[in-house]
C-alpha cells in the first residue's frame, strides 16, 4: 500500500538541472520520491526521499507553474519532467497533476518533453494529440523479460505496454525514442534480449535509441542490495564493478561514480550500435554517464521539432 501525503510546494517548481543534456531547458518534478520501485534508482539517495511505499505529491504544481511563466521574461521553449521522479507512475494525485500542468504549459505553446517506465493513460494521448509538434518522450526499456523485470523495476508498465505507448506515441505524430538505460551488463545486455527488443521497437515506428549502463554509487548499491531478493542476480549485477574506478559525470556538482571499465562500455556500446543498425535504430550515448567515451548527448530533450525550438537551438542561452 502507497503512503501519498500532498503538500504545497514552497519553492520554484521550474529549476535548472546540472546535467549537461538538461542543461538547456528548466525541469520540473511531481513528486519527492517514486512507486515504480527501480531498484537501481538513484533518487533513493535522496535526503528527502520519502521511502519505498511512499510518495510526496506537490499539489499546487500547475498554480505555481503558471505564476512563474508570469514573472518570465522569456518563456522556455519546452519544460522536462522528470529528473527526480515520473510523471506517469500509477498514483492517481501524481497523474492528475501532471496532466494539469501539461495542459497549462501546452495551452501556452511551451512544450513537453519527458522520460517515463510508467504506463501513460488515454487523456495524456488525447491531449498531446492537440499539439504534437510540442510533444517529446522517451520511454524506458531495458529487457522484454517481465520476470527480470519484476525483480528490478517492480512497480513500472510491463515492457509490452511501454512499447505500445511508444507506438501509440509515435501514431499521433510525437517525437518518441526508447531509452535502454540503464543496461546491467551481463544482465540485460546479452546479443540476443537487445536484438529482441530493437526489433520490437522498430515495430512500434521508433528510430532512435539512448543507451548507457548502470553505474554505482554508495546509496545505489545499498538500494540494490535492499531490493534484489535472487542472492545470484545481485551477484551478476554487482560483479562486473569489482576493483573498477571512479569516473565524473557530466555536470556542475553531479560528482563521481563507479563505472564499468573504459574498454568493457566501448565495446558493449560498439557491439549494441551494431544490433541497433540491423533495425534502422541510430544509437546515441549519453556524454553525461560516458565522459571517457563521448562529449555526445543522448538527446533527452533534443527530439523537439518546432520551427521555434529549431531557431533557437543555436542560442541555448535564451530558452528561458
Amino acid at each position: 500500500m502507497v503512503k501519498v501525503t500532498l503538500i504545497d510546494r514552497k519553492s520554484n517548481a521550474l529549476t535548472p538541472s546540472s546535467l549537461r543534456c538538461l542543461s538547456h531547458l528548466p525541469t520540473i518534478n511531481m513528486t519527492a520520491g517514486c512507486v515504480h520501485g527501480c531498484a537501481y534508482c538513484y533518487i533513493r539517495g535522496y535526503s528527502q526521499y520519502p521511502g519505498d511505499d511512499a510518495v510526496v505529491v506537490y499539489r499546487n504544481t500547475a498554480e505555481q507553474v503558471a505564476r512563474e511563466l508570469k514573472r518570465k521574461r522569456k518563456r522556455p521553449i519546452a519544460v522536462y519532467f522528470c529528473p527526480s521522479s515520473d510523471a506517469f507512475m500509477p498514483v492517481q494525485e501524481v497523474l492528475d497533476q501532471s496532466y494539469r500542468t501539461m495542459r497549462l504549459l501546452l495551452e501556452n505553446d511551451i512544450g513537453v518533453q519527458f522520460v517515463t517506465k510508467g504506463a501513460i493513460p488515454d487523456r495524456f494521448f488525447d491531449l498531446f494529440s492537440h499539439r504534437p509538434e510540442r510533444v517529446a518522450g522517451q520511454i524506458g526499456l531495458t529487457s522484454l523479460n517481465e520476470k527480470l523485470n519484476t525483480a528490478i523495476e517492480p512497480n513500472a508498465a510491463s515492457a509490452d505496454r511501454r512499447l505500445k505507448d511508444l507506438g501509440r506515441l509515435i501514431d499521433i505524430g510525437v517525437a518518441a525514442s526508447l531509452r535502454a538505460d540503464p543496461l546491467i551488463h551481463g544482465v540485460t545486455d546479452n546479443d540476443t534480449g537487445i536484438d529482441s527488443l530493437f526489433a520490437q521497437a522498430s515495430r512500434q515506428g521508433v528510430r532512435d535509441v539512448s543507451v548507457s549502463y548502470l553505474f554505482l554509487r554508495p546509496a545505489i548499491t545499498g538500494s540494490l542490495k535492499r531490493s534484489i531478493q535472487d542472492p545470484e542476480l545481485l551477484r551478476r549485477i554487482l560483479e562486473p564493478f569489482d576493483q573498477v574506478g571512479r569516473s565524473p559525470i557530466r555536470g556542475k556538482g553531479t560528482g563521481s561514480a563507479t563505472h564499468l571499465p573504459t574498454d568493457v562500455r566501448q565495446a558493449n556500446l560498439g557491439r549494441i550500435r551494431t544490433i541497433a543498425e540491423r533495425h534502422n535504430l541510430k544509437l546515441k550515448i549519453c556524454g553525461c554517464k560516458n565522459t571517457d567515451l563521448t562529449v555526445g548527448k543522448c538527446h533527452l530533450t533534443n527530439l523537439t521539432s518546432t520551427a521555434r525550438a529549431v531557431q533557437h537551438r543555436s542560442d541555448q542561452s535564451d530558452l528561458w
